[in-house]
């Protein structure tokens, strides 16, 4: 018997003998593959002629998009993997849209499939739109014509009339696998008519691909920017989801999920209207779009964190959730039924919830900033909504509303956008604020609650008479209206100098020019205490500076015995 010592050597000669034969296939299948790749990059070359590809290349790609496609160079490369890079690639434009090219590329990176060249075929693995050596990225420009088309539309219908198999199947088929299309930090212009917009998405990466034979599969996320103004930060926006082939665009079934994140309210408003809105925060919406495009569901949620005017941050900031739903037309850029709910909070002393509400009955994207004809059957209402709410938004546009200006009560009321067709054209309607004033106060709602009511009639809003104190003889009663061009306000009745200062203190911009019309404001001497008739009218122009002015008193005729 042979003791443990010759067992282990014996065992050990047996496996190194069976281990050469594996070393030795792994040592063949490395030289097979060095052989294999020298005569492919041999034999290859010769096969192709680069100029002739170069031809062929932009007659197939004219071809598939349908629109014409020119290239200056071509470049074959055969690692690491084989394909070509086009040169200066631009894509002319359908001449109903403009001369603008619709897509241009300076550096195209496009790969092929190894075993195609073996049948002496090319088929396109991926295309890869790059960014060059000096820096320039792949542009977009996306159009909508006076007929209400974009000019994608029927780049995306020819792709759809084209046969090809999904781009991951592993075997090659009797037609095409659809290559993977990818760009990256590249821009997309925004051109409504023959008038180029100031909005793009830079920084844009873009991916599609077909998952399945009848489905396709996008991905883009950018950063929006203005060009007219300066937005160094508006966050990061994105869409992804999926698309199937249809006879029409309007019938093509959507699954679209788009978003817009982390944007501080300040560049959002930049990007939106031109300006800063002066408030601060961060916003993040999101949206889903499910349907055909022609009347695809969308519902969309906006919230807003940490709300606040940038010039002063308060003791408490808003948190706003805004929920959107309605019927999106894609093509033409309405949405059918638009409505959006803002949930208030609960108001003291109740216990359900208030809620402010916007509803129309269409809204025309590529009229938005013209409430004539943008939107249609526009309504704004209010239901049970606490007045401390309503100072929290009044201290958004005004840093004038005093911080310990409180008003127990809720507001309600509802307004309709009439249109210019009517004869009684612009808001009609009227909102009600009750008030209840905090124990011990002189002034508003301090003796009974009291209305305080907005009724608008077209374009004015008029202050209904409200009771501001509680004299017996002349109580004192403020009334107003404001129109398009500025406001003016009207005070009448018996008060107090005390009174009035405190009127003042609770609404700062009233007191603008009162010391003008009412002396004894501004005499140290005069009684705090003192009865005081007034009949003060202030006026102001919008951006302008309030004026008060006391109307003359007409003392009526004796009478003679």
């Amino acid at each position: 018997m042979m003791d443990s010592t010759e067992q282990h050597q014996h065992s050990d000669a047996h496996e190194g003998e069976a281990a050469r034969p594996s070393r030795l296939r792994a040592r063949l299948l490395w030289i097979g593959g060095i052989v294999v790749l020298v005569l492919l990059l041999l034999l290859t070359p010769p096969l192709l002629n680069v100029s002739r590809l170069r031809r062929r290349i932009a007659t197939s790609m004219s071809a598939s998009l349908g629109r014409p496609v020119h290239l200056d160079n071509v470049t074959l490369q055969m690692l690491p993997i084989p394909g070509f890079v086009l040169q200066n690639l631009v894509v002319s434009e359908d001449p109903t849209f403009g001369n603008e090219p619709i897509i241009r590329a300076n550096k195209v990176l496009v790969t092929l499939r190894p075993s195609s060249l073996w049948r002496r075929q090319i088929e396109v693995s991926s295309v890869r739109f790059q960014v060059d050596d000096f820096g320039t990225g792949p542009t977009l420009n996306l159009v909508r014509n006076a007929q209400g088309e974009w000019n994608l539309q029927s780049l995306l219908m020819h792709a759809a009339e084209v046969d090809a198999a999904p781009t991951e199947q592993v075997t090659a088929g009797p037609a095409p696998r659809f290559p993977y299309v990818e760009a990256t930090n590249g821009r997309v212009n925004v051109k409504l008519g023959d008038e180029k917009q100031p909005f793009s998405l830079t920084e844009a990466d873009f991916a599609l691909w077909l998952p399945s034979a009848e489905q396709w599969r996008v991905r883009l996320v950018g950063k929006p920017t203005r060009t007219d103004t300066n937005v160094s930060d508006s966050g990061t926006m994105r869409l992804e989801g999926q698309l199937q082939r249809a006879a029409t665009m309007g019938e093509v079934p959507v699954d679209l999920r788009m978003s817009w994140h982390n944007a501080p309210l300040g560049e959002a408003s930049k990007l939106m209207t031109g300006s800063d809105a002066g408030w601060r925060g961060t916003l993040n919406a999101d949206a889903t779009l499910f349907g055909p495009l022609k009347a695809a569901k969308l519902i969309a949620g906006i919230h807003l964190n940490d709300l606040r005017r940038a010039d002063f941050v308060p003791g408490k900031t808003l948190n706003v959730n805004i929920e959107c739903n309605g019927s999106f037309n894609m093509p033409n850029a309405i949405v059918q039924s638009p409505s959006c709910a803002l949930p208030t909070p609960v108001p003291e002393g109740s216990k359900v919830a208030g809620q402010a509400v916007a509803i129309a009955d269409t809204a025309e994207l590529q009229e938005v900033q013209s409430a004539e004809h943008g939107v249609h059957g526009l309504r704004l209402g209010m239901t049970n909504v606490a007045n401390s709410y309503v100072m929290d938004w009044a201290r958004l546009f005004s840093q004038r509303v005093p911080a310990a200006l409180t008003t127990h009560g809720t507001t309600s009321g509802s307004v309709v956008y009439v249109p210019a067709s009517e004869s009684a054209a612009g808001w009609q309607g009227e909102f009600h604020m009750e008030l209840h004033a905090a124990e011990g106060d002189a002034t508003v709602g301090a003796h009974a609650p009291q209305t305080l009511s907005f009724v608008a009639n077209q374009m004015q809003i008029a202050l209904q008479p409200l009771t501001v104190s509680a004299a017996k003889a002349a109580p004192l009663v403020l009334a107003g209206e404001a129109t398009m061009q500025g406001y003016s306000l009207r005070l009448a009745g018996t008060t107090t100098v005390a009174q009035l200062t405190s009127l003042r203190g609770i609404l700062p911009p009233f007191g603008d020019g009162l010391n003008a019309a009412v002396p004894e404001l501004a005499d140290a001497k005069a009684s705090q205490e003192k009865p005081l008739k007034v009949n003060v009218t202030c006026a102001r122009v919008w951006g302008g500076t309030q004026t008060c002015s006391e109307a003359a008193v007409v003392a009526a005729p004796r009478r003679r015995r």
